[in-house]
């Protein structure tokens, strides 16, 4: 493992560089097409200008995603890129008329919606787009008159923009003294450490981890006051009650559904302190301080080389499909992914789309434990599902927040069990204990960071915070949620600092999607063991239809109903089964 190099991603592919002329023609494509859309909302409403609209926007989305996409792959791999940074600005000043034009044209189809479902929606060809123009016609309601939108969107650049660059920068490159001798770690290398197993190790690196976030605490409680109070101001003069009701919107989850969820959340709490405790005891502590939450709890923790894990997710998916096996050979094969941890690269994971290309690349920060192996296969459980979308014109595409998270979830699970299947006796208590250890962080600490932003969006509205009101809060919301499972002298109040996901102005309380994707994709595979192969059809039928409907219709599809607390539970009862047995083989291991 140490002396394995991981892999880059290709590129290449995509675009040969900000100045070939392939890249160039898009960009060029795009802003001319945006022109193009202006003009067609002039005229009179009728079938086939609308079917011109949709053609353009179609495209125009698709372009949008494609050179965002790539420019922002540049940048996450070296923020300190000047070429990538300027161009993720040119491309989000271009996105501005964009934005502007969508904010028209939910004006023109309000403004003839008699005609659209007397007439246009007869047409073949616009009838499949029955959703979108429903929603669009639903946000004409939910947005400022175009003048405003359009100042918004331009002041967004230089404002919430500007700030969540700033929190990506800094986190990414800021580093800190490891040893005397010199050697330094950033944030990304000495939250891999969390899963060491020396004990010393773990405490060093989290002592280190909050004295870096400290340094650079001033900056970032700015950024984070900035983003959550524009949000506070544009979601109110978007007719909002509040960020957390567009929130829900923007998963297309209603209120009262994102509530159901919560509260069973909630009332789960207990069944996973139980859990800890029992982590606890296992490691000899009377409480779980935040440094062990990862810790290994089996001398039988090894390293696994990009390698063998790389053989093994592709064994895993294709026992499920040949489809998705073969689909993971391919991003393999072809370089779709950037696995080495390194200065100036971003924290954490992710998977993002290029849609002309029908593509996917994938980051993470691969360390080698079983949690990066479950990582990647999350991170290609998107690209799958990007994959299965791409016959798909791109409106149809737009998959909410929620329903994001379906395919990812679903693949750590094949992950999951596959290695139960496969694994020695010993083996067993850390691969349940890695289960557990993720569904804690998806249920408890999840809904940890659902309360401290809530209540920063409540404080917001009457002043800036300071980073110390940022640290109280998290440290509250933390103990609120792991409650007296967890040392209360070694919380994590920099959590806040952390997670990237707070410093986006669009997308606030990106957090609840997570605990959605993870009970809902449980859900799925107890049907995949029920029915076994001739589940995979369908589950593909699923995923290609996240992007036309709302979460509550999406979810009847695989014959459920989100609405009522039966369902979360039994998502719920999943994980306590698992709960059960880690306090079983704790036991034997005692």
């Amino acid at each position: 493992m140490n002396n394995e190099i991981l892999p880059d991603w290709n590129l290449e592919g995509i675009f040969a560089g900000f100045n070939s002329s392939k890249y160039k023609k898009m960009f060029s494509d795009f802003t001319e097409n945006i022109s193009k859309l202006e003009e067609l909302i002039q005229q009179n409403f009728t079938t086939n200008t609308l079917i011109k609209i949709i053609k353009l926007l179609n495209q125009s989305a698709a372009m949008c995603e494609e050179l965002f996409s790539y420019a922002y792959c540049k940048y996450s791999t070296n923020t300190s890129d000047p070429q990538s940074i300027q161009e993720i600005n040119r491309i989000e000043e271009a996105s501005v008329g964009f934005n502007t034009f969508l904010v028209k044209f939910r004006i023109f189809l309000s403004e003839n919606e008699e005609q659209l479902s007397k007439t246009a929606l007869r047409n073949e060809e616009l009838s499949k787009y029955s959703f979108f123009f429903k929603e669009q016609i639903f946000l004409k309601d939910r947005q400022m008159p175009p003048e405003l939108e359009e100042l918004a969107a331009d002041l967004a650049l230089s404002g919430s923009s500007a700030w969540e660059k700033l929190h990506q920068t800094l986190s990414s490159s800021t580093v800190i003294n490891w040893d005397e001798d010199g050697t330094q770690k950033t944030s990304v290398e000495l939250r891999t450490m969390a899963f060491d197993a020396d004990s010393e190790i773990r405490k060093k690196a989290w002592e280190k981890e909050i004295e870096l976030w400290k340094s650079i605490e001033v900056p970032l409680a700015f950024s984070l006051n900035g983003i959550k109070g524009a949000s506070n101001t544009v979601n109110a003069k978007r007719n909002y009650k509040s960020t957390l009701e567009r929130s829900a919107h923007q998963g297309r989850l209603s209120t009262e559904t994102l509530n159901t969820m919560i509260n069973v959340m909630t009332e789960a709490l207990p069944e996973f302190r139980r859990y800890l405790k029992l982590k606890a005891s296992f490691l000899g502590e009377d409480k779980l301080p935040f440094y062990d939450l990862f810790a290994p709890v089996s001398s039988t923790n090894l390293k696994i080389s990009f390698s063998d894990a790389e053989s093994f997710i592709i064994k895993q998916f294709s026992n499920f499909s040949l489809e998705l096996g073969t689909f993971a050979e391919k991003a393999f094969n072809n370089n779709w992914i950037d696995a080495a941890p390194k200065k100036g690269k971003v924290g954490g994971a992710y998977c993002t789309a290029l849609p002309v290309c029908k593509e996917s690349r994938i980051l993470c920060n691969y360390g080698g434990s079983f949690s990066d192996l479950s990582t990647v296969a999350h991170e290609l459980g998107h690209a799958y599902h990007n994959e299965v979308l791409n016959s798909l014109p791109q409106i149809n595409r737009d998959i909410p927040m929620t329903l994001a998270e379906t395919a990812s979830i679903f693949c750590e699970t094949i992950i999951l069990e596959g290695a139960l299947s496969e694994c020695k006796e010993e083996e067993k208590l850390s691969l349940i204990e890695h289960e557990l250890m993720e569904s804690t962080q998806v249920i408890v600490d999840i809904l940890s960071r659902f309360i401290f932003e809530k209540e920063v969006f409540r404080i917001r509205k009457d002043k800036e915070l300071s980073p110390e009101d940022f640290c109280n809060i998290m440290k509250d919301a933390q103990l609120k949620t792991y409650g007296d499972a967890m040392d209360e002298n070694f919380l994590h109040p920099y959590m806040w600092a952390v997670k990237g996901h707070y410093y986006s102005q669009e997308l606030g309380f990106y957090n609840f999607p997570y605990a959605f994707g993870k009970l809902f994709g449980l859900g799925l595979y107890s049907i995949y063991k029920k029915e076994g192969d001739s589940f995979a059809k369908r589950y593909k039928e699923i995923l290609s239809e996240t992007g036309k409907a709302s979460a509550e219709d999406v979810t009847k599809i695989a014959g459920y109903d989100i609405t009522k607390k039966d369902f979360w539970q039994s998502s719920i009862n999943i994980i306590v089964d698992k709960i059960d047995c880690f306090e079983n083989l704790c036991k034997k291991g005692k």
